[in-house]
């Protein structure tokens, strides 16, 4: 789909056809940053349609919606720049739908999910920004369309997320994706990015009442409810991410040996810093462990507000390290012998 990310020269140690992983990168950094704009994306646009539905912080709402659009409009440029051939991105649409090729293909499918995500984002930004323009198109059924348009956006915005985890699974040559854990794992951290974005836009840009201290202040109430919900939903899908990646780690050691030999590099070897220092400390512990720091403070307190910038920039710095290190460490090729056995890879739907 890309194109290879280190030309020669490339210098290598051992013995055998062993080519670093860096050579063999056909899907690298702008996949990875792809495929975690379309869960940040996501997952941005469900909370502000879950939140919508309620008719809560409303300002989060419509920033929400904005910058998630802006994401995944983001992320389909990711994916079209690392086409070999850009210009025949159209052609999944235009040759590769009526050919039946949405029964085939996961990437169809993933093109259709984004195109509903920018489709619905499009109509419900006219109708957040545009009120006269919707109030004289669609009449009294203004908010019946918007409540409609936020359970697409749901349904859609869960389908983006995890798409692609089946696109890798139906990868064939490699053995490492074909895990069954892909789907759990993508969305929970995808969650975890949309509440980390959310509690940070409502914490610095939601309206906040001039006197929160008082109890019946329903404004400050209410927006104190709502950041320590996203704090709620942050450390579950943090709690979920890694029960995800226990579950990854064990299907891959039990499958084929191929996988066990991409899983050593992520746990110990060339991938190793970046997993355990970026995904699993920056991206998984600290922001769990100030999670449940914020849950016990006032979250419109001072510090409150250096905690959820750091939570909301640790759980992105490692959002994206996750979609690398799972994309390029099965490229990982480890020196072949003369003993050594190798079959075939077929996948599993081969028989």
């Amino acid at each position: 789909m890309g194109l290879m990310s280190s030309p020669w020269p490339v210098d290598w140690t051992g013995w055998g056809p062993y080519m670093p992983p860096g050579y063999h990168l056909i899907w690298g950094w702008r996949i990875a940053a792809a495929v975690f704009l379309t869960a940040l994306g996501s997952m941005t646009m469900l909370l502000a349609a879950f939140y919508d539905v309620r008719g809560k912080v409303q300002r989060m709402v419509k920033i929400n919606i904005a910058a998630g659009w802006v994401f995944i409009l983001a992320a389909l440029a990711f994916f079209i720049i690392d086409l070999g051939r850009p210009e025949r991105a159209g052609n999944i649409i235009f040759i590769g739908y009526p050919n039946g090729r949405l029964a085939q293909s996961w990437m169809d499918w993933g093109v259709l999910f984004l195109s509903g995500m920018v489709i619905w984002g499009i109509i419900d930004l006219a109708i957040i920004y545009i009120p006269s323009l919707a109030k004289a198109v669609l009449g009294r059924y203004v908010r019946t369309t918007q409540v409609v348009l936020d359970f697409l956006i749901m349904l859609t915005g869960i389908a983006a997320t995890v798409y692609t985890a089946f696109l890798f699974a139906a990868a064939g040559g490699k053995s490492y994706w074909w895990n069954g854990s892909l789907p759990l794992l993508w969305l929970a951290s995808g969650i975890a990015y949309g509440s980390a974005f959310s509690l940070f836009v409502a914490r610095f840009f939601e309206k906040v009442p001039a006197t929160v201290t008082v109890k019946t202040d329903g404004g400050a109430s209410e927006l104190v409810h709502v950041l320590h919900e996203l704090s709620w939903i942050d450390l579950l899908g943090e709690i979920f991410e890694g029960f995800g990646w226990a579950i990854f780690i064990a299907v891959a050691l039990a499958n084929h040996y191929l996988s066990s030999l991409n899983l050593y590099e992520l746990l110990f070897g060339t991938y190793a810093p970046y997993f355990w220092g970026f995904v699993i400390s920056l991206g998984v512990a600290i922001p769990l462990l100030l999670e449940i720091a914020l849950l016990r403070v006032n979250p419109l307190s001072r510090t409150a507000a250096i905690i959820i910038p750091i939570i909301f920039l640790a759980v992105m710095i490692g959002g994206y390290s996750l979609r690398y290190v799972v994309i390029a460490t099965a490229y990982f090729h480890s020196p072949i012998t003369p003993f050594y056995s190798a079959e075939p890879q077929w996948g599993p739907w081969w028989g």
